[in-house]
């Protein structure tokens, strides 16, 4: 008989719009090859920044889970921030403090009694550890250090909000952390930060990628544009800072040397910056034909925290990424074998054009550095995360019950 697992979210893990979906659905996924999983989380209204619900498409993708939901939050954003100044919750996560989900997550571990419950990010962690029960956190980041982040960087109300706001989320994570018995990190730099803040275990859980057919390598002809990429939400403030300064600093600079164009598929942000060859698609069904026709990804990422899934995706799709050291941090690469760092628009401009030239060219030093780069994202494909933390999670298990002198089973 499988072992009972409750998995708890403060968001649906649909639609897959965004990284932090994309890795709860994933794990969701993968886990339940190996438990009973049942998934809990808030049913926000439509309208809410949190998106809809749609049950009927999370049980036709995950059908071997249980769907059940809490009310969540409505539509006010605006509002509610400002309300929120007035808390000593934070407004990211501490809003999700709701007595219905708390009624809900005791009445499910009493029914189903399971042997572990995931916590999945801080908006649920804040009603753990459940008792009597194996409770792990798994957050897809320090949360407080990237709102820390954007107080220093941005100005006017935002400025003041963000400084108010990372001292709240510190505080929270920070109890959550010292609270659990295993908290899971998506890096080693993570991991630290946690075990830095009190986290009695911190084992690392990363991100990852689907494996899929590596693509041949990109062709340039003499002339043809360079084609760059960007794969992911770009109304996450980090992003959308970091693509504004792509767009207004590193690309004029880089036209000026060879012809280039700019793409920058998924969510678009929430101020784009318009400019010559740059294009904001939005969504797409899927990323396929737009890895294909790049020649590189770019990740210009100056501030937030956890890794990215879109070098791991980029580097599993076969195509080179000039990415800051920031946005490759926490992954098991190097800088010049395994991608193009660059931390300035010169640098950006001197990492591209050399691109350039390589795709011209017979490809050898790139295909070089594309075959140490498959190797090293091996390991974080899907299923080997999710087949290493249900081995975890089944030692802990196992552990647990030695202890209390209960058998398996």
């Amino acid at each position: 008989m499988r072992d009972r697992m409750i998995f708890a979210l403060y968001r649906p893990p649909l639609p897959l719009s965004n990284g932090s979906r994309i890795r709860s659905h994933r794990l969701l996924r993968g886990l339940s090859r190996h438990f009973d999983i049942t998934l809990i989380t808030f049913e926000h209204d439509p309208r809410s920044p949190d998106g809809g619900f749609d049950r009927t498409e999370i049980e036709r993708v995950l059908p071997d889970v249980e769907v059940l939901t809490a009310p969540g939050r409505g539509p006010r954003k605006r509002t509610g921030q400002a309300r929120s100044l007035l808390w000593t919750r934070s407004w990211a996560f501490g809003r999700y403090r709701l007595p219905q989900f708390e009624r809900l997550l005791a009445s499910t571990i009493s029914r189903r009694k399971p042997a572990i419950v995931h916590f999945d990010d801080l908006g649920v962690g804040q009603f753990g550890p459940a008792s009597g029960v194996l409770s792990t956190f798994a957050p897809h980041n320090v949360e407080h250090r990237i709102v820390e982040l954007a107080a220093r960087t941005t100005g006017g109300a935002r400025r003041a909000f963000a400084s108010v706001e990372w001292r709240k989320l510190r505080s929270e994570e920070r109890r959550v952390w010292r609270r659990m018995p295993l908290c899971l990190a998506v890096s080693d730099l993570d991991a630290q930060t946690m075990i830095d803040g009190g986290a009695r275990r911190v084992e690392v859980c990363p991100n990852g990628t689907d494996e899929v057919a590596r693509l041949a390598l990109p062709r340039r002809r003499p002339g043809e544009p360079l084609r760059l990429l960007f794969v992911g939400s770009a109304d996450y403030q980090p992003y959308e800072r970091g693509i504004a300064w792509f767009v207004s600093e590193a690309l004029p600079r880089l036209q000026q040397i060879v012809p280039a164009t700019f793409d920058v598929v998924g969510v678009p942000p929430r101020r784009p910056v318009p400019a010559a060859g740059v294009r904001y698609v939005g969504r797409v069904p899927t990323v396929d034909e737009w890895y294909e026709r790049c020649h590189a990804v770019v990740v210009p990422m100056f501030e937030g925290s956890g890794t990215r899934l879109k070098i791991v995706e980029a580097m599993a799709y076969g195509r080179p990424v000039v990415s800051t050291p920031l946005g490759a941090q926490g992954l098991p690469l190097s800088a010049g074998t395994h991608y193009h760092c660059a931390d300035d628009a010169p640098a950006f401009v001197r990492m591209l054009a050399e691109v350039a030239i390589n795709c011209e060219q017979d490809g050898g030093l790139m295909a070089s550095m594309l075959d140490e780069a498959r190797q090293a994202i091996t390991p974080l494909f899907w299923p080997h995360i999710t087949e290493r933390l249900s081995e975890l999670y089944r030692s802990e298990i196992d552990l647990r019950r030695a202890r209390q002198g209960a058998s398996p089973g």
